[in-house]
């Protein structure tokens, strides 16, 4: 076992346990978000107290900065921006900080790549539907700059015109989907009604209430497309009728509701119904987008999987997912305003640091769900954390386009429902103790973030620790690592350097003793690096 692998182990044991400091945040004027935060936080106190869950203290500023920024932007803050909120001593400052996020590149590109991933998942596995994803996600991108309400963005995709050539925007969600009513049927009720109708395609749900005969009325909304993924695309706006696969029967365009579509004036069968989806009056809309919203900061939903609504799926707190969906209806479907009053709980600030056993049951979430990463999240992180090169084009940042992304993919995908406390494979942890891009930004010559903390000369041995520490885990050392890193480094700074080459060696003859103990403290630093990129608490969502 090498010095690093075995340094790897020291630091991921001591830095599995998330300390916090158990005092909550002053509380902010009273607002529609602290309104909205104040309600989750009843709800879910209430559940603790049926369930007898023993809640864990609130996270301290470092986790919450890491945590939201995860959560926001899609990855870990500058080691600048942790020292500022650190020494930042005003009680608001949490809520200040999601609201510069929300203003920040970061939010627009993180959050349009996770609805990218939801609406065309083809794209992962499929490279011509990979091909799509381009103009798809600057299309997201778009809404996301506009701060485009929900309904509007929904209602967009559902209704857009399609025909000839074109392949840009919300067409190449059809096109992924190969132009198919029944697929397009199928994602459209997955995505903003959270109901899995595509289960009754061939015959009636076995388990579910939903019948063969609706999943094809709710199909028939997208009968008038045809086309192909890369050939001409025609819609036929007035037609309202489709064949069941396989038999002769017809059926008519139909509300999964049971209501009747009114088909008066000149309205677009599509056009019709994006004004049913994302009605406020809708039971499903409102429900499925909050729920996401939720799952989105808590690895889990009230309901899960996200689409999975269903009798025999209900949710955890039925009456606070009620409450979200008001909310953000009569918030007219804003994203930012769900965000603020979400980040805003106190059971969001929750420490992710186990405290009690009754914490393990994590739908009363008794604290905040450990989450993995996305592939794209910890390919930015490692390129945050050691100052490595990333494009410059905000709308080429799909999977591929860089080479740690392309090692990350591979070994990080996760082919669960759920993100929560995923384990980190064997496979995957040694595949990033022998990452080619990590090897790379642990040497002080090709790492910017290494060579600027080895050659500051205003950083003694405890102060580039320090700063490694801000830099990946965005915290400080807590006392007993400091002091055990703090030795390992005095310690490796006496030792010889090994397996020197014949001309190396006759170097080392002449090179002063001052020279030689700071290359192996360099060395021993890089070693940290190397240990905390590779620890647990870097590659995880805590």
């Amino acid at each position: 076992m090498s010095i690093r692998h075995l340094l790897w182990i020291i630091v991921t044991f001591i830095s599995t346990s998330f300390a916090a400091t158990p005092v909550w945040a002053e509380e902010a004027p009273p607002d529609d978000v602290a309104e909205l935060a104040a309600t989750i936080d009843r709800h879910i106190a209430a559940a603790w107290e049926t369930q007898g869950v023993v809640p864990a203290p609130q996270a301290d500023d470092a986790e919450f900065m890491r945590r939201t920024y995860l959560n926001i932007a899609g990855r870990i803050p500058p080691v600048s921006e942790v020292r500022e909120f650190l020494a930042d001593t005003d009680p608001n400052k949490r809520r200040q900080l999601v609201d510069r996020l929300l203003d920040h590149p970061g939010y627009v590109n993180h959050f349009a790549h996770t609805w990218r991933m939801l609406m065309i998942p083809e794209a992962d596995v499929d490279q011509q539907a990979q091909a799509l994803a381009p103009s798809f996600e600057g299309w997201l991108r778009d809404k996301f700059i506009d701060n485009v309400a929900y309904d509007d963005m929904a209602r967009e995709l559902i209704a857009c015109r399609i025909s000839g050539n074109e392949r840009e925007g919300a067409v190449a969600f059809y096109r992924a989907k190969e132009v198919k009513p029944e697929s397009v049927a199928s994602s459209i009720s997955r995505l903003f009604l959270g109901v899995q109708l595509d289960c009754a395609q061939c015959h009636n749900h076995p388990f579910a209430k939903w019948q063969q005969e609706e999943f094809w009325g709710f199909t028939a909304f997208f009968a008038g497309i045809d086309g192909d993924r890369f050939g001409s695309l025609s819609d036929d706006a007035s037609r309202r009728e489709i064949g069941i696969e396989g038999s002769q029967t017809l059926v008519q365009a139909r509300f999964i509701d049971e209501t009747t579509p009114d088909w008066s004036g000149e309205a677009r069968t599509r056009d019709v119904l994006a004004d049913w989806i994302t009605s406020k009056e809708n039971p499903y809309f409102a429900r499925t987008g909050a729920n996401r919203i939720w799952a989105h900061f808590f690895g889990v939903g009230l309901v899960d999987p996200p689409d999975g609504f269903d009798e025999a799926n209900p949710p955890t707190h039925p009456e606070l997912l009620n409450d979200l969906a008001r909310s953000f209806a009569a918030h007219d479907f804003d994203f930012k305003f769900l965000i603020r009053a979400i980040t805003a709980s106190k059971t969001y600030q929750l420490s992710s640091h186990r405290t009690h056993g009754s914490q393990d049951e994590q739908r009363w979430i008794g604290r905040m769900p450990v989450k993995g990463m996305s592939p794209r999240q910890l390919a930015d992180c490692l390129i945050q954390a050691t100052g490595g090169f990333e494009t410059s084009d905000p709308r080429n940042q799909l999977l591929g386009g860089r080479q740690v992304d392309t090692q990350i993919q591979a070994l990080f995908e996760n082919q669960s429902d759920s993100n929560v406390d995923p384990q980190s494979t064997i496979l995957q942890a040694l595949a990033l103790m022998n990452c080619q891009f990590i090897t790379q930004q642990t040497e002080s010559a090709s790492s910017n973030t290494l060579s600027a903390i080895l050659q500051s000369p205003f950083l003694d041995t405890d102060g580039k620790i320090e700063t490694m520490y801000l830099a990946t885990l965005s915290r400080q050392p807590r006392d007993a690592e400091l002091s055990r890193l703090r030795t390992y480094v005095e310690t490796k700074s006496e030792e010889p350097a090994p397996r020197l080459s014949f001309l190396e060696a006759a170097r080392s003859l002449i090179q002063p003793a001052a020279e030689k103990n700071k290359a192996n403290q360099e060395k021993a630093l890089a070693d940290i690096f190397w240990a905390l990129l590779n620890s647990s608490e870097f590659i995880f969502n805590h």
